[in-house]
This record gives structure tokens, sequence and C-alpha cells, in this order.
């Protein structure tokens, strides 16, 4: 009676410890992160009696997680990409609110001021209309303000949440390290699986997916190592290593993520990808700071447009016109580990050839070089020494060094990032606007001939003699002379430039047809250059001459506009992978109450059957114990 007496023990035991788990799955039912998990049964070393094999009933072999690795690798590579997605399209929405604005957005704002340059033109004379342009260009110069506060606001906010996920990523980092060390010590010293251990640690690896993209190593002991980046390590069994948030070595306002590598501290702010981390340094380093440079580049444009074509012409006191604008000249940062006292200046020398880029600046074995700040390509086509008289060419910003530079210096050009926030408007008289060109072309009374000349296009405003008188008389239907001097040919309709003015004479002048080119007094009525100002926006003056201002505000808030539309499709497709990876792994998992209400009713039954296989044995040996009294 022994043996059924043990059989039916250990069912006791072994049904009891089952209906433990299952009534440790119902109680976790909503515990995140929790896997179910399942008794595996065995029978026990059955005994042996001559030839015969008697079975010694059964015991809980283990207490396993219903657990797919596999399915879970996928779900913290969806939580990490999803993460990534949503906090980028989250940030990139913000850029294309501000710059879309059907009212206050930059295109907006643009038309309301040239429109104001057409309607000053109109009527040149009109000191209301003047005083209306300014102001619209006192706007102008406010929206640009207000863009750049908005953007510089998106950098202290960025800079914000990089802080507080890398505090975050310390804390999960040093979490999963501690709970190594408690899932090797109980799977190595007491054999356990530690199955609510490891669901904390995978619960613990998933919310660190949300910050930052991880790759892991399961260890021998049962230990995980965790990867970020392009493989530094953060976890390394009971160890963990921390990331810091440190300022850049040429903005001190700019934050970048470092962590001690090989001995030395690194930054690995590049390298880092996935989770919401990822999507903040890829919006910072992308799209914001793409929108900064460009807005600062069409800043510039405008600015040094219309100063051109305002001394171009003649204001209203009949002398040539000055500025309208002001703007800052591009910002060269050096490195806080340069060993010289070296700067740079730097000034905007050609418009047209502006890229908008940051040029990284650093001077080694091989000489001066430069490299593009995002792509860290080498910048071609750079000119000059770098001296005062012969300065660096960077793709159309003149760069000299105040002072002799060490090897290994370094210098980070920012051409056009500032430019935005500091444009102002410096003229305040109205009369100073140049609605007249600056000079103006007569045909003499007394030609014979049927040539004509055109009105003067002044194209060298700085030129001295801009407004000295011009002679040019016909030595013969072929050729002429320039203030009784020389002998130039004549083809009709070819352009002639003298002292910054150019001209076209058609048709067939004779010899003796004189034609002159003087400066442009008492043209009160003459709106020839503000015309030329009101044409301005759609000018080829950037690009190499290939794109207007309105060509590149449309192209800003296009590519924006795309990029956020993009971010928003990528961030509803990440979240509906993620809920189906999501489903998928707790279809694994989860903990079904149905499923458990059954198998606590199955347990139960067995238990009570075992208990009642254990009462039957016992009444049998009390029978046999009676007939030997």
């Amino acid at each position: 009676m022994g043996d059924m007496l043990g059989n039916a023990l250990s069912g006791l035991v072994s049904y009891q410890r089952a209906l433990a788990t299952t009534s440790h799955n119902i109680a976790n039912a909503d515990t995140e992160g929790y896997s179910r998990q399942k008794v595996d049964f065995a029978t026990r070393v059955p005994s042996q009696s001559g030839s015969l094999t008697i079975g010694s009933g059964v015991k809980v072999s283990s207490v396993s997680r219903v657990y797919d690795s596999f399915t879970v690798d996928q779900l913290r590579n969806s939580q990490a990409a999803f993460s990534q997605a949503d906090s980028y399209f989250q940030l990139a929405n913000q850029v294309d609110n501000a710059l879309a604005d059907a009212d206050l957005g930059l295109s907006a704002s643009l038309s309301r001021f040239y429109n104001s340059l057409q309607d000053a033109a109109d009527n040149p004379s009109s000191i209301p209309a003047r005083q209306l342009m300014l102001a619209e260009a006192e706007s102008l110069g406010d929206r640009f303000a207000d863009l750049s506060s908005q953007m510089d606001s998106l950098e202290r906010e960025v800079s914000t949440r990089i802080r507080a996920s890398v505090s975050d990523i310390n804390d999960f980092s040093t979490q999963i390290a501690e709970l190594n060390l408690m899932i090797s010590k109980a799977q190595g010293q007491f054999g356990s699986d530690a199955n609510d251990l490891l669901d904390q640690r995978d619960q613990a690896l998933l919310s660190l997916n949300e910050l930052i993209g991880t790759s892991s190593v399961e260890q021998a002991d049962g230990s995980v190592s965790v990867f970020i980046g392009s493989g530094e390590a953060l976890v390394l069994g009971e160890r963990s290593i921390a990331i810091r948030a440190v300022t850049n070595v040429f903005e001190p306002g700019r934050v970048e993520i470092a962590m001690e590598v090989g001995g030395n501290s690194a930054v690995i702010s590049d390298s880092l990808s996935g989770g919401i981390l990822g999507g903040i340094l890829s919006f910072r380093d992308g799209v914001l700071s793409d929108t900064r440079n460009e807005l600062g580049r069409l800043t510039v444009a405008i600015a040094d447009t219309l100063n051109n074509i305002n001394r171009s012409g003649m204001d209203l006191k009949g002398v040539q016109g000055g500025d309208i604008f002001s703007v800052s000249d591009p910002e060269v940062y050096r490195s806080r580990n340069n060993t010289s006292g070296a700067e740079f200046n730097a000034q905007v020398s050609d418009v047209s050839a502006l890229t908008g880029n940051n040029t990284l600046i650093r001077l080694d074995g091989s000489g001066w070089r430069f490299f593009d700040e995002s792509t860290g390509a080498a910048v071609a086509g750079v000119t000059g020494t770098g001296s005062t008289v012969d300065p660096f060419i960077v793709d159309g910003v003149s760069v000299s060094l105040t002072a002799p530079a060490a090897l290994g210096d370094q210098f980070l050009l920012r051409s056009t990032q500032g430019a935005a926030d500091s444009l102002k408007v410096i003229m305040t008289d109205p009369a100073g606007i140049a609605a007249a060109a600056a000079t103006r072309s007569t045909a003499d009374l007394n030609n014979i001939g049927s040539g004509q000349i055109s009105e003067t296009d002044v194209i060298d405003s700085s030129n001295p003699n801009l407004l000295s008188p011009v002679a040019i008389q016909f030595l013969s239907a072929t050729s002429y002379q320039v203030n009784g001097a020389g002998s130039f040919s004549f083809t009709s309709g070819s352009d002639i430039t003298i002292n910054g003015s150019k001209v076209a004479i058609t048709g067939s002048p004779e010899a003796g047809d004189k034609f002159t080119i003087g400066a442009n007094t008492n043209a009160l009525g003459d709106n020839r250059n503000l015309l030329k100002m009101a044409a301005a926006e759609s000018s080829k003056v950037l690009n190499g001459g290939s794109a207007s201002i309105q060509d590149t505000v449309n192209g800003l808030v296009g590519d924006i506009a795309v990029a956020t539309r993009s971010a928003q499709i990528n961030y509803q497709s990440q979240e509906n992978l993620l809920n189906q990876t999501r489903t998928n792994q707790q279809s694994i998992s989860g903990v079904n109450l149905d499923e458990e209400a059954a198998n606590l009713l199955k347990f139960q039954q067995a238990y009570q059957a075992a208990a009642q296989a254990a009462s039957v044995a016992n009444d049998l040996f009390q029978t046999l114990l009676g007939a030997f009294r």
C-alpha cells in the first residue's frame, strides 16, 4: 500500500504547485510585461520489483514561461522604430505648422512685402506708399525673427528631451544590470528559472528600446549584454556603462551624447538610432538644422538683393540709395579643444553660391581641410589661403584667419544659421527709397539716323563714375566713340556697358548721331528701380543663378510639408506594425483567463482525485493493520 500512497502524495504535491502557478497567472493577468507560466509534469523514477517496473508517481519537472525569443526581439525592434517615428513626426509637425500658416507663414509674409513694393512702384513719389513699404519690411524682419525664435525654442526643447532621455536610459541600464545579477545567481546557485525576474528584465529592455534602439546578446549565465549605436556596450553582465549629455565642442548650447569608449570619452550622437532619442537626434540634425540654415539663406538673399537694387537707384533727395536692411555675417565657432588663439572672420562673398551647409574646418598634417558637417564629405572647390588678402572662399563665404592656427585646431562655419534672427530694417526715412534708376539715357534731337537707345540698367552701383555724364557719338554706322575718345565697333542691339550702366542701341545710327547717359535727377515719376525690387522675388539669385527667392521659399515650405507627411505615414505604419507585433506576442505569452479557468478546474479535479487515492490507500492500510490485531 506504500506505493499507492506515495503516488497519491506526489500527485497532491504536483497539482498543488500547478494550482499555485495557475493562480499566479490569473493574479498577473493585467501585469505589464508578465509572461504566462506553465507547469511541466514528468513521471518519477519507477521502482523495480523483480521483472516488474512499478510507477512511483509524478513530479513537476519545470515551471517555465510561455515565451518566444524571436517574437520578443521583433517587439523590441518595433517599439524602437515606432518611438523614433513618433517623436520625429511630433517635432517635424511643429516646424510645418510654423512655416505653412496661411496668415503668419513665410510665403504670406513675403507676398505682403513684395505687394507693398509694387504699390510703391505704382506711385513712386507717394510718401505714404513708401512708409507702408518700410512697415511691411519691418513686419517681414519680425516674421523671420519669430520663425528663428521658434526654431531656437525647438532646439532648447530638443536639448531638454535629450537630457531627460539620457537620464532614463541610465536608469534602465542600471536596472537591467541589477536584474542580470539576480538572474545569474538564481539560475546558477539555486537552479531556478527566475521567471518573474526574466519578465522584469524583458520589460526593462522593452522600455529601454522605447528610448533608444538596442541589440542584446544572452550570456551562458542567463545575463544579457546590451549594445547601442555602432556596437557601444551599455550593459555587460552585472555592469552598466553610463552615457552622458555633454555640450558640443563648438557650441555650448548644443547637447551631444557621450560615453566612455576605450578609456576615453567619445561623442556617439551620430551613431545612435531608434527610440525617442533617435527620433529627436534625427530631427535636430535634419529638419531643424536644414530649416534654420535655409531661413538664413533666404534672409541673406533678400537683404543683399534689395540693398544692391536700392543702391542702384536715385532717391527723392536726388542721391543714390543706401541699404534698406542689415543682416549679420556668418558665424565661425572655434573648438574648445584648440590649442591656439586663432579665430576666423567670415563674410558672404557670393549670395548665388551660398548653400547654407555647415562646414567643418580642420588643420592637420595635410593642411587646411573642409568637410560638410552633416555628411562628413569633403567640400570641393575651396579656394584661397585663408589670409586677409586671400581668404578661403567656401560655398560663397569668404573666411580669413585672425592669427596663426596650430595643428589639430578645428572650426565650425555656420554660413547662414544666425541670419534670420538678425534681419533689421535700417532705413528710417521713406524718402531714401530709390524708386528711380540712378542713370538715364537720351538721344540727341538732331540725330539723323534711325538709332534708338534703351533705358539704362545699372549693373554696378559701386562704380565711382556711375553718375558722370557719358556721350556716345557715332563715327560711322558701325563705330562710335565715348566722350570724344576711342573707336568702338557697333552692332545693332548689342549691350554697351559704361561706368556701371548698361544700354542697348538699336536701329541704324548715322555718323554724327549722339546719345548720352547721365545722372537721373528730378525724376520723381520714375519707378524703374522699384519695379526691379518688386520683381526681385522671382529673380534667379540663388543656386548659382538657377533659383529665385520665391522658388526657394516654395521649395522650403514644400520640402518640410513632404518631410512631415512622410513622417506621419511612417509613424502610422510603425504604429500598426507595433500593434500587430504586440498582439502576436500577447497571443503567445499573454494570460488567457478562459484558459486559466479551465486549467484551474482541471488541476482541482486532479488534486481531489489524488486526495481520494490517498484516502483509499489509508483505508486499505488501516484494514491491513486491523487484520493483524
